[in-house]
């Protein structure tokens, strides 16, 4: 096997898919463009709903059955117009209002039932700002009893509990990090290498070039091997242009304290390199497993059809891998994509080990050598190669 010939069939297919508009805009626009306008969207959307559901809420009236005043000023107070009514659940539910107050009692102690239709967010809006009012007057009228009797406000809070964290801030910003990048990485990696191993077969086959290409001097060993360095070049670079674009873009829209913890990007040269030996198996085994299913299709929708199922088969092992509160044992890391996402979580988060590195790391060569021997055995099967 000629490393010049190798290098020939990557610089052929790289051309090629250069010159391809769909690969270009799944490899490039999407992953650049949708994660930040999907932060945006939902940014605004939700900020629209607030605004939405309380400027409904203040529109809409407060149905009040009590005795005591001070409960329908409190209501009042807050920007909402009080209204009687005969059925409180009724007048809910048929969003006549947008939530009742109702006064009980229960054994000779005053109660109120705040009722609401969680379903609907402006009664949901409604009912917790009710809430939290009611709330505010119980711990006045606490604290005036408190006074009136002459003992101190200092018995409501006899002492004070401090939560203490002590994961240091980059062990935290890997536990976010590590739950979000190891997933999508390895999602993108096997969603960006579709249509590059579907346009390098199919493709070829639909534009009757895969005759002329075999009939030149490279071998078919040369070609598939060509063939799935190009598939992981593109496997990478998607995948890194959409954690880019991710990262920006969480860090962009997030606020509080998770913004604080996405501020930290948990990653030195060491992670880098641990990372990128514990998916380049994966990529392997990811381009030459696609290469190989799609090497039975005969045109470059009948490609799509074959590997789109397969995005769907790896998202429950990526997702499940990278969930904290999981009891590894050495089986579970022979798990392949489920290894790989809890070991980048690890990473991140500072407490990889060799062992289940190096499990993880033995395993998906493995897998991915068998997955790179099918592709090459497809491809010298004539039957499969000139299916009809």
């Amino acid at each position: 096997m000629q490393l010049s010939m190798i290098a020939a069939v990557f610089r052929k297919e790289g051309t090629d898919l250069l010159r391809d508009r769909r690969t270009l805009i799944s490899m490039v626009a999407i992953p650049v463009l949708v994660m930040p306008l999907l932060m945006i969207v939902i940014t605004k959307v939700m900020a629209n709903v607030q605004k939405h559901s309380e400027q409904e809420a203040k529109s809409m009236a407060v149905a009040v059955r009590v005795s005591t005043p001070s409960i329908r000023e409190v209501i009042e107070k807050i920007g909402y117009r009080v209204v009687e009514k005969t059925d409180l659940r009724a007048a809910v539910q048929n969003k006549e209002v947008s939530a009742a107050v109702e006064q009980t009692a229960i054994q000779g102690i005053a109660a109120f039932n705040v009722y609401t239709d969680e379903s609907n967010q402006t009664s949901s809006f409604a009912a917790g700002r009710i809430r939290e009012a009611l709330a505010k007057l119980k711990d006045a009228r606490i604290r005036e009893s408190l006074r009136n009797s002459g003992i101190s406000e200092s018995v409501l809070n006899p002492f004070v509990v401090n939560p203490v964290n002590i994961a240091p801030e980059r062990k935290m910003a890997g536990m976010v990090w590590g739950s979000i990048l190891g997933y999508m990485l390895l999602l993108m990696m096997f969603t960006g290498g579709i249509y590059p191993a579907i346009d390098m077969t199919a493709g070829e086959k639909e534009r009757k070039t895969l005759e002329p290409f075999l009939a030149t001097p490279i071998g078919r060993g040369e070609i598939v091997v060509g063939k799935i360095i190009t598939a992981i070049t593109v496997i990478f670079v998607t995948a890194l242009l959409t954690l880019t674009s991710m990262m920006v873009s969480l860090k962009a829209f997030s606020s509080g304290d998770t913004a604080k913890m996405l501020s930290v990007v948990p990653l030195d040269a060491q992670g880098v390199g641990l990372i990128v030996l514990t998916v380049l198996p994966l990529a392997i085994f990811a381009a030459s497993i696609m290469i190989a299913i799609a090497m039975f299709a005969r045109s470059y929708k009948e490609g799509q059809s074959y590997l789109t199922p397969l995005t769907l088969i790896v998202i429950f092992p990526a997702f499940l891998g990278g969930m904290p509160g999981l009891k590894m044992t050495s089986a579970l890391y022979l798990i392949p994509i489920f290894n790989a996402s809890q070991v980048i979580r690890t990473v991140l988060m500072g407490e990889v080990t060799a062992r289940p590195f190096l499990i993880t790391l033995g395993a998906n060569l493995v897998y991915a050598s068998i997955a790179a021997y099918i592709a090459r055995t497809r491809f010298e099967n004539e039957s499969v190669l000139f299916r009809t």
